[in-house]
């Protein structure tokens, strides 16, 4: 209720009560106030306290009214402060977020934490205790530490709860075996394998792995021969697992070349031919490619030759141009055409 309404009611109902009263008690009654007998109607002396509670009223609306005047005043000026500084912020200005109204005070501290300059947001600090435990635990765990999060009750897929899991994997690798054996979300799943892959022995990493992929054929070629968590793998391991992609996710020529790209160095010329000669035969036309990638890169020609002449003459006609070059006497690097 307005003021203007609350005193006119007020007066309203004071009238209204002193005519009340007078229409059946018309008598007056005397008082001594200080030793000074006052003699009023009683019904005077019954609007009376009624008026000076009013007047009370009416006074306590005023000031918590200016107050609260004062107080929206002081909120639209820092709204308007909060937008300026906020851009400014963001464009790695300095901004003073000293605010007056307590409702702009916790987000005018947190608001230098927007400034784009991260060596400026790095050193504010503000008064929110429990606010800047959250700040510090973010800024530990981007650091690369592995940090307690259960009292905040995040979600899995949440991307410090994320981040955190690749830092202890990091840190810990064999976590990421604790974690495949009783793992129940996607995200986490994945982060988990996608380390374990890097370490684990075939036989774990097929039975941990829920589809074959080809990055995960590809993590564990290039961990063929390596002196940091080598990786035996024979040719009909990596046929077999290539043949469960494929029923997933076909293989093209070009990353089936990819593989003999990887294992090239990594096996022996002997064991290098017999892989590309699976590939040819299991992979029709597309490891047919394979194959004749690893023979001239081993300058087996001969072999090249054969497998060209037995094939239609439609049939590989960037390795039938590498052959005339060949014939020509051209020595070349088979990588600048494949």
């Amino acid at each position: 209720m307005g003021i203007k309404k609350y005193i006119g009611f007020s007066l309203l109902f004071i009238i209204l009560t002193g005519l009340f009263v007078y229409s059946f008690e018309g008598s007056k009654y005397t008082l001594n106030i200080l030793d000074i007998p006052i003699t009023l109607p009683v019904a005077v002396w019954i609007v009376i306290p009624l008026f000076l509670l009013a007047i009370a009223t009416i006074l306590h609306l005023m000031f918590y009214g200016t107050k609260n005047a004062i107080a929206l005043r002081r909120i639209k000026k820092d709204s308007q402060k909060f937008a300026q500084e906020a851009k400014e912020a963001m464009l790695g200005k300095d901004v003073d977020a000293n605010y007056k109204s307590e409702v702009f005070k916790l987000p005018g501290a947190i608001l230098p934490l927007l400034n784009s300059d991260p060596n400026k947001a790095k050193k504010h600090r503000i008064h929110n205790d429990e606010i800047q435990d959250i700040i510090d635990l973010k800024e530990q765990i981007d650091r690369g530490e592995v940090v307690d999060l259960s009292p905040y009750n995040l979600s899995p897929s949440n991307p410090y709860m994320l981040k955190n899991y690749r830092n202890r994997l990091d840190k810990d690798p064999e976590f990421a075996k604790n974690v495949l054996g009783k793992c129940d979300d996607e995200e986490t799943c994945k982060l988990a394998f996608e380390k374990f892959v890097t370490f684990g022995s075939y036989d774990d990493i097929v039975k941990f792995e829920k589809t074959p992929s080809k990055k995960t054929l590809f993590t564990m070629l290039e961990r063929i021969g390596t002196n940091n968590n080598p990786l035996e793998l024979t040719n009909s391991q990596i046929i077999d697992y290539m043949k469960k992609v494929d029923d997933i996710d076909p293989w093209v020529s070009d990353e089936i070349i990819k593989v003999m790209k990887i294992v090239k160095t990594k096996l022996s010329p002997d064991q290098l031919v017999l892989l590309a000669n699976k590939l040819a035969h299991d992979f029709p036309y597309r490891g047919g490619e394979a194959y004749l990638y690893t023979m001239f890169d081993l300058q087996k020609i001969s072999d090249a030759r054969e497998f060209l002449d037995n094939a239609a003459e439609d049939e590989y006609p960037k390795f039938r141009y590498l052959l005339f070059l060949k014939d020509q006497g051209r020595n070349f690097d088979t990588e600048l055409f494949v």
